[in-house]
């Protein structure tokens, strides 16, 4: 699990990003290179992959595997 969110959340609040890189024990240039991160095109196509698998398995119940959502 990515701490960089809850900084994320902490930096919104107006709190104090140093101090939460700081417990957290993650490097400030960490965080920023995380929040200034733009996904690859390979990246956002598995994430519209993931979205389209989890609708097709939703309407089938949960009950099939990957061979059914496959041929689908």
């Amino acid at each position: 699990m990515s701490v960089f969110p809850f900084i994320e959340a902490e930096k919104s609040e107006q709190h104090n990003v140093v101090k939460a890189c700081e417990l957290l024990e993650v490097s400030r240039s960490a965080f920023y290179d995380w929040s200034h991160h733009v996904p690859s095109a390979r990246q956002v196509a598995d994430d519209e992959l993931a979205e389209r698998i989890e609708v097709i398995h939703a309407a089938r119940r949960r009950t099939y595997g990957w061979p059914r959502v496959h041929r689908t």
